[in-house]
């Protein structure tokens, strides 16, 4: 399910923040995730209550994290109800479209984009870790104390 390489910052900063469109509080975590103990991307989730719990990942993949660099691309999910399914199901989303455009993205991917990029794996493996690995989002989407083994 998720890539045992990756791990997750330890207690990445929350923030509590209103939606734009329907006014209703949610939550957000962004935090580093390290493979074999190197940076490896940073997430973003955003923990909203439309339709249901859902929640948007985006996630930024840089292979240096150099300020003076321009190798920083976003994808982007959202993570939720989906109708005729007992589970959440997750679909590609243009990358960090909640956000202005800022260095730190980079290129923010589109969906059509997403789809066709060699990164696509990583960026479905990033969030498999993401969602069983950090508490906020994982029991936003399935509910407090989801285990997964």
């Amino acid at each position: 399910m998720s890539d045992p390489a990756l791990a997750i910052e330890a207690s990445p900063p929350i923030s509590e923040h209103t939606c734009d469109h329907c006014s209703q509080p949610f939550r957000r975590v962004q935090g580093y995730v390290y493979r074999e103990g190197h940076a490896y991307a940073v997430y973003i989730a955003s923990c909203y209550h439309h339709d249901g719990h859902e929640v948007f990942i985006d996630c930024v993949f840089s292979p240096t994290w150099d300020d003076d660099e321009d190798d920083r691309l976003t994808f982007g999910c959202r993570v939720g109800p989906v109708a005729g399914q007992s589970d959440p199901g997750a679909t590609l989303v243009a990358g960090a479209a909640a956000f202005t455009d800022r260095p730190f993205f980079g290129r923010k991917l589109s969906r059509e984009e997403g789809l066709k990029h060699p990164l696509l794996g990583e960026f479905w493996a990033l969030v498999d870790h993401v969602l069983v690995h950090d508490a906020v989002v994982r029991d936003h989407v399935y509910g407090p104390g989801a285990e997964f083994a």
